[in-house]
């Protein structure tokens, strides 16, 4: 009776799995409405591409001018940035006036890359098809994630969330899902410092649940990736990166907290911080946020516990070693910065969608879709950015076309005050 019962319980479980696994064209239409959706909020990014900051300055300039074979693995900032400096690579084989394009569309596929993965049968036991597509949208309509929306310099924070997912997925059973797997593993690894973050995230999958040999060789693709950085970090990063002392502490570290990553995943940009009778409700909502996290690292399925260790990672290192000007907790206070926040936010938006879940207690749920019906505000209030400052790009292309051979133009970017200068060979 017991054996029927059982067999019984796996089949009604493969079932519901089965029924949660999108089809191909459900596929390619999330997959095309997803580009829409991040191109809407800002449509200059096709319409009239232009450099942003360091895709121009120097992952495009660098591999210009001095070839991209030669800064392929240059680290920068004391870390390998494989992904634009690839990025930067094929674009030379297009015009100059093509290349921000490329950077652009490249980084919206990496932000986009998430979403579709996410709603693939390796998820299929997580959630419904609904609650999946849920979370890929609010991803995508994150309100405070100005700074990594459509560019390559900051696509690595998309690629670390799509790591991440691997790690956390379904281990892959065909040879096209390893090499995926293994591909964004290692590029991953090779951009940026995330690959420091996502090891013990690692270890912990393959020791508690995956202790398959798919996953271990990721595991050990990782820890290679982590040598590599750290090794680049220790001879270039004291150098590259910004001194100064950091300025922490406790009404700082709420007014972070609450502005910048629990409030601003609501409801968007705010100036909490700058209200200094409002340190009581900075503080509260800290703890507010905390309390979620919390109650989503007791409960939760593991993927979701997990997924939280990791940003609660990047969100450490992110204070400890930003690249900010001193006093640095004071800076991040700011508008400037937003890449740090967007995988805490991601975190703290998931706990709620979870929580909002039906298998948690009534006053729970209540609190949770409040919460999320409040989200409503920022995405609404923050869905569109504000264009970049046309600078005329077409114009400077042509000019540095009719340039004879051993010249340089110098190039304004976006955000103003930016330039590269590139020679002509």
């Amino acid at each position: 009776m017991a054996e029927a019962a059982g067999a019984t319980l796996r089949r009604e479980t493969e079932t519901a799995r089965e029924s949660n696994i999108a089809t191909p064209w459900l596929h390619v239409g999330v997959f095309l409405v997803a580009v829409l959706v991040v191109i809407s909020r800002r449509p200059d990014a096709v319409t009239n591409p232009q450099f942003w900051a360091e895709d121009g300055l120097l992952w495009f300039a660098q591999a210009h001018n001095l070839g991209w074979w030669r800064v392929l693995f240059q680290p920068e900032t004391g870390y390998f940035c494989t992904l634009p400096r690839l990025t930067a690579a094929l674009a030379q084989l297009l015009p100059l006036a093509a290349a921000p394009l490329l950077f652009n569309l490249v980084a919206i596929l990496f932000q986009v890359l998430p979403v579709s993965f996410f709603l693939s049968s390796r998820f299929a036991s997580l959630g419904t098809q609904r609650s999946r597509l849920l979370l890929g949208f609010l991803y995508l309509a994150l309100p405070n994630s100005f700074e990594v929306n459509a560019n390559v310099t900051n696509a690595q924070w998309h690629l670390a969330l799509l790591a991440c997912l691997v790690v956390l997925a379904e281990p892959a059973r065909s040879l096209g899902w390893r090499c995926f797997d293994f591909v964004v593993m290692v590029l991953s690894a090779l951009t940026g410092p995330f690959a420091i973050m996502l090891l013990p995230v690692a270890g912990i999958a393959w020791g508690w649940k995956r202790r398959t040999k798919g996953t271990l060789i990721l595991l050990l693709t990782l820890a290679a990736g982590v040598l590599l950085q750290v090794s680049a970090f220790l001879r270039t990063g004291s150098a590259a990166r910004m001194q100064g002392s950091l300025g922490a502490n406790p009404i700082l570290f709420a007014k972070v907290l609450s502005s910048q990553v629990f409030l601003a995943a609501l409801i968007g940009k705010n100036n909490l911080p700058y209200r200094h009778s409002y340190i009581i409700y900075a503080v509260l909502i800290t703890i507010g946020g905390i309390t979620v996290l919390i109650y989503a690292l007791l409960r939760a399925r593991w993927e979701l516990k997990l997924f939280i260790v990791f940003a609660s990672l990047v969100l450490t290192a992110a204070l400890l070693h930003p690249m900010a000007h001193a006093p640095q907790w004071l800076e991040l206070l700011s508008a400037w910065g937003v890449r740090y926040w967007l995988l805490p936010m991601l975190a703290f938006v998931s706990a709620l969608v979870w929580m909002a879940g039906n298998h948690n207690p009534r006053a729970v749920r209540f609190i949770a879709v409040v919460a999320l019906l409040l989200m409503s505000v920022g995405i609404v209030r923050e869905w569109r950015y504000p264009g970049f400052a046309d600078l005329q790009f077409g114009i400077y292309a042509r000019q540095f076309s009719d340039l004879p051979k051993g010249s340089s133009l110098t190039i304004p970017l976006n955000p103003q005050g930016w330039s590269m200068t590139l020679e002509k060979r």
